[in-house]
């Protein structure tokens, strides 16, 4: 039943204006319901969901501050119709409809217009319903803070008393679900946003604007996310991008970015889906390597070699194999600067092939950087194999292009390397290890 009214409500939501297709699937969701050998509640789910608000029907429950709905098997198409547009909507009230029940989300109210409510919700006999989170004078002295700091935009206040509010949500348990609803209706996406825009004014609230954004849930993820996306630079939005990289909730929110934003939308969700590490982001960080842009692939590597996973590997493997020299290099230095061991012998191969100086270069530092014994010896071997006739050997320009990147690698291993050459190579290589190496020392 979930499944037939979500198709229901992200349809209208997403075409308001195809009204046939409308009727089809309430058709289709009243059909289940009769299915039903009961009423079926359907609750908002985790309020930390880390679905977007728009996007699925627990999200739009969320949106809309509704607690929980119950749908009985006798149900008509019109009604369920009528439920979906309300939901779908950000206006329509919920409307009273025959054989669906609608529980919003109790909001605080002063003890006693709370009492006022209580004796007008009375059943036939005279009882009173039970007390709810109408009595929790903490939520409501919490709650009117936050929003009389918002009226007064006074932000320092606000990032305070709404760190306060989520305290206490956090404090029990059994009550954390209808408290952070609160704070989000207190804080709703227009406020965070507005909030981001302080934050970027003045450094010394980020760090609490960005965790009152990561607790707050979707729409303080969201507000982050689209500031992320709004802009090239990652500078002046470094907070956003750290509390992103430490908020999991946030990857269906950025894998959009990644697939289908523009060069710069993309690297930023490429840097963050790897700094979180789920396994999810794999196969699309995989699939960003065939995007037009050098700087996404070049990005999509770095998340790729945060991932010790098989995928991951064959993904990095294909960079070093890419058409595009600035992605092999790239590819290279991504290896190389996260020590991925396993990918010595991968280095060393596509190295033996390489045709390009540059990409040469980059795979050699990148070899010396991981430091083998067998990527080291393979190096130095390739520095000393001189080109004589009829014994092989290597070219010059590419012997040159080892120094050039073990000098570049600067590490222990290429130092001595270097030494080894600068000692027994013929005198052009020779020359360029002792020049590096007085570099060096210098």
């Amino acid at each position: 039943m979930a499944q037939a009214l979500e198709r229901l409500v992200i349809v209208v939501r997403e075409t308001p204006r195809a009204t046939e297709v409308h009727a089809t699937l309430a058709e289709q969701a009243a059909l289940t319901a009769a299915e039903l050998s009961g009423p079926e509640r359907i609750d908002a789910g985790v309020e930390s969901s880390a679905i977007s608000l728009g996007t699925s029907l627990r999200g739009r429950l969320l949106a809309r501050a509704v607690d929980w709905i119950e749908i009985s098997p006798a149900v008509s198409s019109a009604a369920l119709l009528q439920l979906a547009t309300a939901l779908a909507s950000d206006d329509i009230a919920m409307p009273l409809l025959e054989h669906v029940r609608v529980t919003m989300v109790p909001l605080p109210l002063p003890a006693s217009a709370a009492e006022t409510i209580h004796v007008a919700e009375a059943d036939g006999n005279g009882a009173g319903a039970d007390d709810d989170e109408s009595s929790d004078e903490e939520l409501i002295r919490l709650t009117n803070e936050v929003r009389s700091a918002s009226v007064q935009r006074d932000w320092p206040s606000l990032l305070a008393r709404a760190r306060a509010l989520l305290d206490y949500a956090d404090q029990d348990p059994s009550a954390r679900r209808t408290r952070i609803i609160q704070a989000r209706r207190a804080l709703p996406l227009a406020r965070l946003r507005e909030l981001i825009e302080h934050a970027l004014r003045h450094a010394e609230d980020q760090a609490l604007t960005a965790e009152v954004l990561g607790r707050i849930g979707p729409d303080g993820h969201q507000a982050m996310v689209e500031s992320v996306a709004g802009s090239e630079s990652l500078a002046a939005r470094r907070f956003l991008h750290d509390q992103l990289g430490r908020t999991p909730e946030a990857i269906p929110l950025l894998l959009p970015l990644l697939e289908r934003g523009t060069p710069s939308q993309s690297r930023h969700a490429a840097a963050i889906l790897g700094r979180l590490g789920d396994a999810r982001s794999v196969p699309p960080l995989a699939a960003a390597l065939a995007q037009d842009d050098d700087s996404v692939r070049a990005e999509a590597l770095r998340a790729l070699v945060r991932f010790d996973q098989p995928a991951a590997r064959a993904a990095l493997l294909d960079g070093l194999k890419h058409p595009s020299a600035s992605t092999r290099i790239a590819a290279a230095q991504a290896v190389g600067n996260a020590g991925v061991l396993a990918l010595a012998p991968s280095i060393m191969a596509v190295l033996r092939e390489e045709g390009d100086s540059s990409v040469r270069r980059a795979m050699a530092t990148a070899a010396a950087r991981l430091g083998t014994v067998e990527a080291m010896e393979e190096l130095v071997r390739i520095a000393l194999a001189r080109r004589r006739l009829f014994r092989g050997g290597q070219p010059l320009e590419v012997r040159l292009d080892i120094v050039a990147g073990l000098a570049a690698a600067a590490s222990p291993a290429a130092r001595r390397a270097l030494d080894r050459i600068a000692r027994e190579a013929d005198r052009p290589v020779q020359a360029a290890a002792d020049q590096a190496l007085n570099v060096r020392r210098g």
